[in-house]
């Protein structure tokens, strides 16, 4: 079964809707496992400050866990864009590179936004 890691790299309203409608399209026709990290500047879509991605994230939010798609926050870009654990509006788990290397080891494919 084919397993997805989708990385959103960017900070852009219309890409972060892309990336989320991908992801529900990938898990809803068959995959095994789709998880999404923002990373680089889209990091900053999971910031709870900014109202706009706010919106967009909890429109999907329930659909994205009823799929059982992981969201995950890069450590390094939290740090980088100076964004603590508790701003983020949701993830289900904090991301290293490591994690990364691991995934593709388990034969994710890797999908950049």
């Amino acid at each position: 079964m084919a397993k997805y890691l989708i990385l959103l790299t960017k900070d852009d309203k219309n890409t972060l809707e892309m990336a989320l409608e991908f992801s529900k399209i990938l898990k809803m026709s068959g995959a095994e496992d789709v998880k999404i990290c923002f990373i680089l500047a889209g990091i900053r879509a999971l910031n709870k400050e900014n109202e706009e991605f706010n919106l967009i994230i909890s429109k999907h939010l329930g659909d994205m866990k009823n799929l059982n798609i992981n969201i995950y926050a890069c450590e390094k870009c939290m740090v980088r864009f100076n964004i603590p654990e508790e701003k983020l509006i949701y993830k289900d788990k904090i991301f290293s590179y490591e994690e990364m290397n691991r995934l593709v080891d388990k034969g994710y494919a890797i999908i950049t936004f």
